[in-house]
């Protein structure tokens, strides 16, 4: 069996929920994501990302 390649996943994952403020890069991760080989995968890319603003004062 081929190794598996190692490719960067741009998801972006909250560690821990933020109890005030605004969200720092600590408590954020971006893992990476292993693709078998001979896989069929298919890679898809966001063009755009919307955060909405009001999730500020839900979360804080």
């Amino acid at each position: 069996m081929a190794a598996a390649t190692v490719v960067s996943n741009k998801r972006v994952i909250l560690k821990r929920y933020v109890q005030t403020g605004i969200p720092s890069e600590d408590d954020m991760e971006a893992p990476m994501l292993a693709v078998p080989a001979g896989s069929t995968a298919v890679v898809v890319k966001n063009l755009y990302l919307s955060c909405d603003p009001i999730m500020l004062c839900v979360s804080g």
